[in-house]
């Protein structure tokens, strides 16, 4: 009788402590959710966040508050969140970049894997590598050729010292065997306008980003980083077709939460925002924009940071790459 009492008081304690979290997620949210953005208004994590947001807004029937935090390699958006309460009132869209930074700046504040709780990855990216339209280069082929005749490094844009772009440029560096100069910006979008203003010579930028610019004539985009040619450039071979098969992989962006927020919430906004991402507008939408919708579970998604922050250990090693 005696182990039979002890089960069934266990039983019931499991039970009285599942309702408050039960309950907690039943009600929310209950008032406004933030959604930090470690980077500036234009890029391609911003238009996908307050798409997002305007569909959550809808949907939960409370404000949905796109708050943009750029700089720092993303630590300054990334520590907001970090120190936040875990309630699921204050959110992290975030991109590949993130798992690097505490690699870089063992200063930082915050573990980018133990401080945070996978919510949901949005969407695999494409990133294209370009030139303004005047540039004297046509092909890849032309711009490496040139850069070694001349004998001066080509300047490349990126968002930040240590971010997936400027990894980017130095293996394209590396496997062409020409100089490269990479130079960082607090945001893509800046980096993108800032090769415009021909202060920079080439720029990597989020397909959804640079495809603008692209259709009016301004921006040339030479290559493609995806496993395959983007639909909305078929015209553009991939590195991969060019002989670099470093550059493959594009990256991600998604949405984390504060480490020790309830599993309930996690749940729910999971659930809530794989509905938004099956929205057949919001598919056509982001696939128009080089974006590829991503319906893996959170654990899943956590998994896959988990690899890519000891992939990016190796690149910080082999190209000895320093913040200091």
């Amino acid at each position: 009788m005696k182990h039979r009492w002890f089960h069934l008081t266990w039983a019931c304690a499991l039970a009285v402590a599942a309702a408050p979290a039960h309950a907690q997620s039943q009600s929310w949210p209950d008032k406004a959710v933030r959604i930090v953005l470690p980077g500036p208004p234009g890029s391609s994590p911003d238009r996908i966040t307050r798409l997002l947001a305007d569909h959550l807004n809808k949907k939960w029937k409370q404000p949905v508050v796109v708050e943009n935090r750029p700089g720092g390699t993303t630590r300054i958006g990334a520590e907001i969140v970090a120190r936040a309460a875990p309630d699921g009132y204050t959110l992290l869209s975030t991109f590949v970049s993130h798992g690097m930074v505490k690699l870089l700046y063992p200063e930082t504040p915050y573990d980018p894997i133990k401080d945070f709780t996978p919510v949901a990855q949005l969407v695999d990216t494409e990133t294209v590598f370009v030139v303004r339209a005047d540039s004297p280069y046509k092909t890849l082929a032309q711009l490496v050729e040139g850069v070694k005749t001349r004998g001066k490094p080509l300047g490349v844009g990126n968002f930040g010292t240590g971010s997936s772009f400027h990894f980017y440029s130095l293996i394209l560096g590396q496997g062409a065997g020409m100089e490269v100069l990479p130079v960082p910006y607090k945001g893509e979008a800046l980096s993108l306008a800032d090769m415009l203003g021909g202060h920079v010579e080439s720029s990597f930028n989020s397909v959804g980003t640079a495809l603008p610019h692209i259709r009016e004539g301004k921006v040339r985009a030479l290559a493609v980083l995806a496993p395959k040619r983007s639909k909305v450039l078929p015209e553009v071979p991939t590195f991969t077709e060019l002989g670099f098969p470093r550059l493959r992989e594009g990256g991600w962006f998604g949405i984390l939460a504060p480490a020790g927020t309830p599993r309930p919430i996690i749940d729910k906004l999971h659930a809530d925002i794989q509905t938004v991402l099956r929205d057949p507008e919001v598919t056509a939408w982001l696939r128009n924009q080089g974006l590829e919708p991503a319906f893996v579970s959170a654990d899943a998604f956590g998994q896959s940071m988990q690899r890519e922050a000891g992939e990016w250990a190796k690149l910080i090693k082999e190209f000895n790459v320093s913040v200091n």
